[in-house]
C-alpha cells in the first residue's frame, strides 16, 4: 500500500489518522491547513479522496503559495497569501481538522495562532500539530535562532523560529479553550538516514521506521524537553475542551 508521505513519521502518523477518519466517516471533510509551506503533505491524501475532501492551506511565503498552487493544481484545494493570524477577511466557516505540520517553531505569535485554531475548528473537530526541535539541537542553524527571534521584534517574522517548550505549548493550549487527546514524539535520528535512502527503497524504510517509532511509544517514555536531540518531533492530537 502507497503511503501517503516519505521522510517525516510525525506527518505520516498525521495522515494516517486523518486518512483512519476518513474510512469511518463517510462524510465529506474540509481541511485548514496553517502553514502549508509548498502544498506536498496533502497531495496524496487529496489525490486519493478529492470527491471527499476540500482543503485551504495557509502560506505566508509569497514563493511558496505559488509553489503550493501548482503542486496542488486539478485537486480540490485553495491556497492563500497569509500568517495564521487575524483572517475573517479570507475565510468563512469551519473545518473539520486543522493542522499544522512543522510550523509551530517557526510562529511568532504562538497564542494568537492558536487562538486562530479555535476559531476554525468545527465543535466536533481535531487539531492535528507536530513541531520539531531539529532546528535547535546539535547546533543547526544557530545564526537563525539568534537573529530570527530580534527581527520578529520589528515585524520580519519570515526568519523566526524558537525551541516550543513542552510547558508553554500545553499552557497556550489550555488558555485558547483545546484539550490533548493523543501525543507522540518521532523522527529520532533515523530521519537523517531517511535523506540518504533510495527513491525506490523509500516507502520501505518510512514503513518499517513508522513501525519501530510506533514501537518506542509504546515503551511509556516520558518525553522532556531534553529529549528533543533524540525524539526531534513531538505530535498531538487536540480537541474542544468540552468534547
Amino acid at each position: 500500500m502507497s503511503l501517503l508521505t516519505t521522510g517525516n513519521t510525525a506527518k505520516l502518523y498525521c495522515l494516517n489518522w486523518l486518512e483512519k477518519y476518513l474510512t469511518d466517516h463517510p462524510a465529506p471533510i474540509r481541511i485548514l491547513d496553517l502553514g502549508c509551506g509548498e502544498g506536498l503533505n496533502f497531495v496524496k491524501l487529496l489525490q486519493k479522496y478529492a470527491a471527499r475532501v476540500s482543503y485551504t492551506g495557509i502560506e505566508p511565503d509569497e514563493k511558496n503559495c505559488q509553489l503550493a498552487r501548482e503542486n496542488l493544481r486539478g485537486l480540490p484545494a485553495t491556497v492563500i497569501k497569509s500568517y495564521g493570524y487575524k483572517l475573517s477577511d479570507k475565510l468563512s466557516g469551519e473545518y473539520d481538522f486543522v493542522v499544522s505540520f512543522s510550523v509551530l517553531e517557526h510562529v511568532f505569535r504562538r497564542l494568537a495562532y492558536l487562538k486562530t485554531v479555535k476559531e476554525y475548528l468545527a465543535p466536533a473537530g481535531y487539531f492535528l500539530i507536530n513541531y520539531d526541535a531539529g532546528h535547535f539541537v546539535a547546533g543547526r542553524e544557530r545564526l537563525k535562532n539568534m537573529v530570527g527571534p530580534f527581527l520578529a521584534l520589528f515585524g520580519l517574522e519570515k526568519y523566526y523560529q524558537s525551541f516550543v517548550k513542552e510547558e508553554d505549548f500545553c499552557e497556550f493550549i489550555d488558555l485558547v479553550g483545546l484539550k490533548i487527546i493523543d501525543q507522540k514524539f518521532f523522527n529520532t535520528k533515523l530521519k537523517g538516514v531517511a535523506k540518504i535512502i533510495s527513491p525506490a527503497n523509500s516507502e520501505e524504510f518510512t514503513g518499517k521506521w513508522f513501525n519501530y517509532e510506533l514501537w518506542l511509544n509504546s515503551l511509556d517514555i516520558e518525553y522532556v524537553d531534553a529529549l528533543a536531540p533524540i525524539f526531534e518531533t513531538r505530535n498531538f492530537i487536540i480537541r474542544h475542551k468540552n468534547k
